[in-house]
């Protein structure tokens, strides 16, 4: 058998909110080889109606199109495919709604991620084809937002997304059709309006090489070589010649430019105003582009699995670092939730790794609302950690994080859990957090203790501690805070008792 046909085949599905995209790839001799590539252009972010929920419409676009990628992965493991959801589905009010739909359909979980990870995503997949030890500015243009990266090697230093996209804003600023000057001047104005919020920041960082990756970009520079034989890069000059020249085609119908993708008319010019602004803002001379962008950053990471857990790991170190958490009260949280954990893995059903990783990740993180203040901690937790941008993490894995820390103490809001719509899911977040709450109980006293050896028994949710004889008579602040524990519980129908 060959090395080929011996290696699994793996997947990213990208739900962009222009296109979908399906990328098909084996690693061979150490490289990644594209074995194959599904698109098709649902335009997700225009089917956003005014109060930001998906219409009916653009719903079934999208599932039909997933339906057919799903046709395509025929049976691919789940642990080698990847599927992630961006803009317009972060923005959609409706989106868990939809969603629900959509991994039925496709038949693997979808992830939704922030514009930062998306950033981080776009950097990996370029940084990783075309290596160069150049400090790179990556660009990437999509239908509803632009992610922007600094960087050298494989090591992003600034990352960021900013709302604005070609789809979107040829809804907002070519409404009527018309490639007019004013209609350019107020995309051009309202992209230097959010490229204000990075510009000195960035100017200051500095680059070497400027990459621009997507369709949109791209197709730019494949009118700029049509125009001038020799053009190997984008430039301002390039820019500035194609608006005039849209100018004159008056409106959308009678845009006719040699190199433009049919798909791509309708987008172009909002496309165009946006690099243009981003040229003029970052003060870029010329861009070249790359082939690689979100798609590949996925599959580099599905192809060394370990490295996702890391960057999820030196995000969690970095939050500690940042809100200067007590490093030993966390390892001692952290080592009586692991204790815990092993004795009910099992009959709880929480033993996988992803559930193993979320408790450890809680346990280290939850005093992060300390650096606030005392008494509502958890919330200034759970705000924190939801406000962060944590790499690695989706926007789903990072709000369940947030939830666990809002969880460690005091009442427990059990009417947080019923938001999560994955019943069996909602389960174990719950058993999840009261590992949490005994391990910060069993550790008010901040101090190495041996612990005795506690048995705990468990009945379906009905969870029963067993100390030694006499021990809970000897330690009454910790009889306290069991009793407090029991009565909070009891409080939303989770029994719990101790002797």
């Amino acid at each position: 058998m060959s090395n080929a046909a011996s290696t699994p085949v793996i997947v990213a599905v990208d739900l962009g909110s222009n296109s979908f995209h399906l990328t098909l790839a084996q690693l061979q001799h150490n490289n990644l080889q594209i074995i194959g590539r599904l698109k098709e252009k649902v335009r997700l972010a225009a089917g956003l109606d005014e109060q930001h929920y998906l219409t009916e419409e653009a719903q079934q676009r999208a599932l039909a199109c997933l339906q057919q990628f799903n046709e395509r992965l025929a049976d691919t493991p789940a642990i080698n495919v990847r599927a992630v959801g961006t803009y317009t589905l972060r923005k959609a009010k409706n989106a868990q709604q939809f969603l629900l739909k959509a991994q039925q359909v496709l038949g693997y979980p979808i992830e939704v991620i922030s514009g930062r990870e998306e950033a981080r995503l776009i950097f990996e997949g370029v940084a990783h084809f075309q290596l160069t030890n150049k400090k790179q500015l990556i660009i990437d243009i999509g239908g509803g937002s632009t992610e922007f990266a600094i960087g050298q090697a494989f090591e992003p230093v600034l990352l960021d997304s900013l709302q604005m996209g070609c789809v979107s804003f040829t809804q907002k600023y070519f409404p009527d059709n018309q490639l007019s000057k004013r209609n350019f001047k107020r995309a051009i104005i309202a992209a230097r309006l959010e490229l204000i919020s990075i510009q000195d920041l960035y100017l200051r960082e500095g680059w070497e090489a400027t990459i621009g990756t997507s369709g949109t970009i791209e197709s730019i520079l494949d009118i700029c070589r049509v125009n001038n034989f020799n053009q190997s890069e984008v430039t301002l000059d390039c820019l500035q010649n194609l608006k005039q020249q849209l100018i004159d085609m008056k409106d959308f119908e009678h845009i006719d430019l040699q190199g433009l993708p049919e798909n791509r008319r309708e987008i172009l010019p909002a496309g165009l105003a946006i690099l243009i602004a981003i040229f003029r803002t970052l003060k870029i001379d010329k861009m070249a582009t790359s082939p690689a962008a979100l798609r590949e950053g996925l599959l580099y990471e599905l192809v060394g699995l370990e490295k996702t857990a890391d960057i999820k790991e030196r995000a969690i170190k970095g939050l500690i670092a940042r809100y200067h958490i007590d490093m030993d009260q966390a390892r001692r949280v952290n080592q009586t939730a692991q204790q815990l954990w092993q004795q009910v893995a099992k009959y709880w059903e929480l033993d996988d790794d992803y559930f193993k990783q979320m408790l450890s990740w809680s346990a280290r993180c939850h005093e992060v609302g300390l650096s606030i203040n005392f008494s509502k901690q958890q919330k200034h937790g759970e705000y924190i950690i939801k406000n962060t941008d944590l790499s690695g993490f989706s926007i789903p894995q990072q709000r369940l994080l947030a939830l666990l820390v809002r969880s460690f103490r005091r009442k427990f809001p059990m009417h947080r859990y019923e938001a999560i719509d994955d019943e069996a899911l909602r389960i174990k977040m719950i058993r999840l957090a009261r590992l949490l709450r005994l391990a910060v109980i069993f550790n008010h006293r901040r101090r190495d203790l041996q612990w005795p050896k506690a048995t705990i028994s468990i009945d379906k949710d009905h969870v029963q501690i067993q100390f030694p004889e006499g021990y809970l008579d000897e330690h009454g602040l910790l009889e306290a805070d069991l009793e407090q524990e029991q009565a909070y519980l009891a409080l939303v129908n989770l029994p719990f008792d101790y002797s």
